[in-house]
């Protein structure tokens, strides 16, 4: 048997199974009998039935085996509201044709089927996919079905559960793939945040910016005609020998801008209180939303997230620039899960080294506000660090007269009694412009 999955095993016996061999049994009694006692209709008749129950129980051994089954796509990152494409491949790899296979697929809660979007919903809280074909001898078929992301995460597929058997139905195989290698990673929306300050701690760097802020002597632009009150070191003295006249370089103004957020993953005062799914949503893309824009501004940007993640997820990344970052940024966010890892301060003092240069512009988004989280962030803004907290709780924000805290709540649909699910219908997707549009590539 060949099926491509994380974990392939048979399921559960067909209990009639043990009738069916008991029957055999029986006509093989009775052939012997009538044999015995001349009767060759009996014979005859049974010894059809049984040569029928004997195919059909070999048949159905071989059903499954050199079947080669699987769900993939091209696509393994998209937005909210995003239709992807997904492909169910089957393939007969031996000379006996399968009359017929009825494939169970799930497809987990988040994610919807186009067309079917009424479809009901099992206990384990996704969509079921049913399929039903045959395939001839060394037959390939491939089945395409489109699904529209409604949340974001980072979803696994699975279980597929595939059953055939023999032409007349009187045998079952089954055999179950509790995960597909294929997994999807949808992103949190984004959207433009009014009011936000990108401050700049740091006015010499390596971005050239439009606003001189001031003359990086790392960044030679060319040279001019000497003015009065120019600085004497200035003067580029090859330019002035071969022209006979003096001339000063010119350099490009430049900043360094970096931006890291801060990501505070508990959502309730005390964690067997469970969590806030409205609040966690909302920490996500509120958080997706400062690295956009922050990035779009010039800076470089790094998150330090404390929730725990997918396998594979990262909870620290550098500030950096370029088309990768933001998601990089996007897709650790995508796998927040409502459960913390550790506090955040300790996560961020593990990797401040890394993570938080000199000067860096911090954005603190919370839902709830921890104390060693608070100091935390006191501290860094006594160290000259801009600081700017943005609140998604649904609480009224605190006063803390160390932090400037900033109530994005109506933003995000959260309020004092919000109850908001996780699953929710997108509205128009944002566009990201060009540039960022092109930064989180679509599979």
């Amino acid at each position: 048997m060949f099926l491509p999955g994380r974990w392939v095993g048979q399921a559960p016996e067909d209990p009639g199974k043990v009738l069916r061999d008991l029957f055999v049994v029986l006509l093989l009694i009775v052939i012997i009998v009538g044999a015995a006692t001349g009767n060759a209709l009996v014979v005859a008749l049974s010894g059809l039935a049984f040569v029928v129950a004997v195919t059909a129980r070999t048949w159905s051994a071989l059903s499954l085996e050199e079947i080669s089954y699987s769900l993939s796509s091209e696509t393994t990152h998209a937005f909210i509201g995003d239709e992807i494409e997904m492909v169910i491949r089957v393939e007969n790899r031996k000379p006996l044709p399968l009359p017929w296979l009825r494939i169970h697929e799930f497809i987990p809660q988040g994610l919807e089927i186009v067309g079917r979007e009424d479809d009901f919903i099992d206990y384990m809280g996704g969509t079921p996919l049913d399929e039903a074909v045959s395939l001839g001898r060394y037959e390939r078929l491939r089945r395409r079905h489109r699904i529209r992301a409604l949340s974001r995460g980072h979803y696994h597929f699975g279980p597929a559960d595939l059953t055939s058997g023999d032409l007349f139905g009187l045998y079952l195989r089954s055999a179950k793939i509790t995960r597909h290698e294929w997994n999807l990673v949808i992103y949190p929306d984004t959207i433009p945040l009014p009011g936000l300050e990108l401050s700049m701690a740091r006015p010499i760097g390596d971005t050239k910016t439009r606003k001189p802020v001031w003359r990086d002597p790392t960044r030679p632009a060319g040279v001019r005609e000497y003015r009065p009150g120019d600085p004497v070191k200035s003067i580029d003295w090859k330019s002035t020998a071969r022209r006979n006249e003096l001339f000063v370089k010119v350099y490009d103004p430049s900043v360094s801008q970096y931006a890291v957020v801060l990501v505070e993953g508990t959502t309730t005062v005390r964690p067997w209180e469970g969590f806030r799914l409205d609040v966690l949503e909302a920490l996500a893309s509120c958080a997706g939303s400062v690295a956009r824009q922050a990035l779009e501004s010039g800076f470089r940007t790094g998150l330090v997230v404390n929730s725990t993640l997918s396998l594979g997820g990262r909870n620290v990344i550098k500030p950096a620039s370029g088309p990768t970052q933001f998601a990089e940024v996007l897709e650790a966010l995508a796998m927040m899960r409502p459960a913390t890892m550790s506090s955040l301060q300790q996560l961020a003092l593990a990797n401040a080294r890394d993570a938080i240069p000199s000067g860096a512009t911090i954005f603190y988004v919370a839902g709830q506000l921890r104390e060693g989280a608070v100091a935390y962030v006191s501290e860094l803004a006594r160290r000259g660090h801009p600081v700017s907290t943005l609140w998604v709780g649904r609480e009224d924000p605190p006063e803390i007269p160390d932090l400037n805290i900033a109530d994005y709540r109506s933003l995000f649909g959260i309020g004092s009694n919000s109850e908001e699910s996780m699953f929710r219908r997108p509205a128009a997707k944002q566009q990201m412009g060009d540039e960022l549009g092109e930064m989180a590539p679509l599979g």
